[in-house]
């Protein structure tokens, strides 16, 4: 059953007892990449680590918080499942990409042991939660001349 089907029938049933008029229905947390994202030079031009990290970022996205994931580099290596370099790497170009940017830089703090992990700000998200106003600057991403393959 889909989700509109879902709310189709809670609405339903709602309107036969009479008793509320806004129903809620849940919606069970999904990451979501569209088609056109997947087919832009920025998507294209990930390393398969860093296109596990955008999903990974994606999935720790929850409305309550803004725009705005904690991800630690360790964190995220036990999350994809690589080294320590591969995920610098991936976050590298995630940033320059486009497809993230950086709200706070992580801190570590060597007398207390306290350190917090670096936020950053999902772009395909806009300041209410939605796709309404996104920046979207991975869709106006050019790759340098090097990065580009070349063809005879």
């Amino acid at each position: 059953m889909s989700e509109r089907e879902a709310r189709k029938q809670a609405k339903r049933r709602a309107r036969a007892t009479g008793r509320s008029s806004n129903v809620y229905v849940p919606i069970s947390p999904h990451v979501r990449l569209y088609a056109w994202e997947l087919e832009c030079q920025a998507y294209r031009t990930l390393d398969p680590v860093a296109r596990a990290l955008l999903v990974e970022l994606r999935a720790l996205y929850r409305p309550s918080t803004g725009a705005e994931v904690f991800l630690s580099v360790r964190e995220a290596m036990q999350r994809v499942g690589v080294t320590q370099r591969p995920v610098q790497n991936a976050f590298k170009s995630l940033l320059e990409r486009g497809w993230i940017e950086e709200a706070k830089a992580g801190s570590f703090d060597q007398k207390t042991g306290t350190g917090r992990a670096r936020s950053f700000l999902l772009t395909n998200i806009g300041p209410a939660g939605d796709d309404v106003d996104a920046k979207r600057t991975y869709m106006h991403w050019k790759p340098y001349a090097s990065e580009c393959q070349k063809t005879r």
